[in-house]
């Protein structure tokens, strides 16, 4: 039957039976009371009929259309024409029409449809009674109203719903120990809740807020597979990201990567799966990634950090750098809060990046000097110790890496960082006898080798000399000044053509450095290959034309 005709047969039969019951009461006055009675039979096989035909047929259909795709506005209108449902048929239709709403972005008619799915469950005589715990609360809950939440609870002992407002309610009462009690509820309201998404999102970020990852944990295993539907829109975001903080970067990409990409409403999302990419090896992927959420988020502070992580990782100095000039710009205005906590954030990324990257310490300690202690970051050893070293302050630096020793003795990197302070200092007769008492961790490290190798050509060991030197080369072929030194050490001994080979392997490494070039034109002159000594003389020029030395070697030349 048409759902367009029910009304109106339903009409019908109502004029129908009261037309009988009237022509009744006009025949006889005994036969009166047929018309209620008439009335209530009839509104019960109504109700009757409903519940056992048409709701179970129009729940079927619905539920077959929202499990074929088709739009959640159409489930929903579907699900319009079942009022009267109750008992599970009601609670089923209700959690579909709460999923629709949801899937259409109605988040409160969500929440309010999967309430009256609980209550539908209810007896009867129950739920006005259960319902009266939903009223409109206060922000500070009166001991009487929590007194009353218990009794609820004992009166519906299985409804989540009943336990996750108490706890919410404890929470907002302000009691010394409503945190430890709230949480008790939580935790019962989270077995209960498997069917309720909105409540499971609530528990997990709820979890995550105050510390309790076990509680959140179940409450995201609990979403990701019942409710892993892309069309229902809870916070993925945010358990994706406790899910990279937990360093579990293939569940994260699991949770975000089959989200249609035009439903990706929080930037949020983007970046978790930028990053899961990005720390599972697929940098290709997390560029293209991030590079897609720069259309929908071209203003995002995260998004543009993320870009230059990223960037860093493929090598691409250049586009890291304009990454970094495009967060500062998405900061927002103002001194306090967010905004001065990004600033410092990217005050810090821009000192690694002039430290590490434009091998510019003076810059570096300028950012620094600009972060209170707290925020100049957690690296090992402290990132303004690695500047007073690259800029020479070895005296100081040593000071700091001993009081460091002390509360951290035998730490590798402020051994080896010790050392470089005594190479700095030139004290070569005490740099050795400090080296060879390190430990087997130190020796696994090139920068032991290439600081040996340093202390013995100053004290005039140069077959030993080279030979640490090559070693520490050989342990990290991609490091410049590691293969620079290695070739000295052997043109020490006068082999140039295993010097050469060291200096042809930095300009690998870098192709415009200065000093490759330089060395590299000595190789040749040496070799008897003037012609080629001029070429790499040439090409230092090109690349630096302001390099006196080359200058002066290339006049040389071209004198003789």
């Amino acid at each position: 039957m048409k759902a367009s005709l029910r009304p109106a047969l339903g009409a019908l039969l109502i004029l129908l039976l009261v037309l009988l019951s009237v022509e009744g009461f006009r025949l006889s006055p005994a036969f009166g009371w047929i018309l209620p009675l008439t009335v209530i039979a009839g509104a019960w096989l109504g109700w009757a009929l409903r519940q056992a035909w048409i709701y179970p047929a129009q729940l079927a259909r619905a539920e077959a259309m929202w499990a074929a795709g088709e739009p959640a506005s159409a489930v929903a209108e579907c699900l319009d024409r079942t009022p009267l449902a109750t008992g599970e048929l009601g609670y089923r239709i209700r959690l579909l029409r709460s999923a629709a709403d949801l899937a259409l972005g109605y988040r409160d008619r969500a929440w309010l449809d999967a309430l009256d799915a609980h209550l539908a469950r209810l007896p009867l005589w129950k739920r006005p009674l259960v319902a009266q715990a939903f009223r409109r609360v206060g922000d500070t809950p009166s001991v009487r109203r929590l007194a009353w939440g218990d009794r609820f609870i004992r009166l519906a002992p299985r409804m989540a719903r009943l336990r996750h407002l108490q706890g919410i309610l404890l929470l907002r009462s302000g009691r010394e120990d409503a945190l430890h009690e709230a949480w008790v509820h939580f935790e019962a309201a989270l077995p209960l809740a498997w069917d309720d998404p909105l409540v499971l999102e609530d528990l997990m970020l709820a979890g995550l807020q105050h510390g309790r990852e076990d509680v959140a944990e179940r409450a995201l295993e609990l979403l990701a597979t019942r409710h892993g539907d892309p069309r229902l829109p809870w916070d993925r975001g945010a358990a994706a990201m406790h899910l990279l903080r937990q360093g579990r970067p293939a569940e994260a990409l699991a949770l975000v990567r089959g989200l249609p990409l035009d439903q990706r409403r929080p930037a949020q999302l983007w970046l978790a799966e930028s990053v899961s990419r990005r720390r599972l090896g697929d940098l290709e992927g997390a560029w293209r990634m991030i590079g897609a959420a720069m259309d929908h988020w071209p203003d995002s502070f995260r998004l543009w950090m993320e870009r230059y992580q990223t960037a860093l990782e493929l090598r691409r100095d250049d586009e890291a750098l304009q990454s970094l000039g495009r967060a500062w710009r998405a900061i927002p205005a103002g001194d306090e809060g967010a905004g001065e906590a990004l600033r410092q954030e990217w005050q810090l990324r821009r000192a690694e990046f002039a430290f590490w990257w434009e091998d510019d310490p003076a810059l570096a300690r300028e950012l620094l000097a600009k972060l209170p202690p707290e925020g100049q970051g957690d690296h090992h050893p402290p990132l303004l110790l690695q500047v007073k070293v690259a800029l020479g302050e070895y005296e100081a630096a040593c000071g700091e890496v001993a009081a460091l020793l002390q509360r951290i003795p035998g730490d590798t990197d402020l051994l080896l960082l010790q050392a470089d302070c005594l190479a700095g200092l030139e004290a070569w007769e005490a740099l050795l006898p400090f080296l060879d008492g390190l430990g087997e961790a130190c020796r696994e490290r090139a920068g032991f080798w290439h600081l040996r190798g340093l202390g013995r050509a100053n004290l005039g060991d140069h077959a030993h000399a080279r030979a640490d030197l090559e070693r520490a080369a050989r342990m990290d072929p991609e490091n410049l000044r590691y293969l620079l030194d290695a070739g000295h050490g052997c043109a020490e001994l006068g082999d140039w053509d295993r010097a050469e080979g060291h200096w042809r392997q930095a300009l690998q490494v870098d192709g415009q450095s200065e000093e490759a070039l330089i060395h590299l034109a000595e190789a040749r002159r040496e070799l008897e290959d003037l012609e080629g000594a001029r070429r790499y003389l040439r090409e230092c020029l090109l690349h630096h034309p302001e390099s006196a030395d080359a200058q002066a070697r290339l006049a040389e030349l071209e004198a003789n």
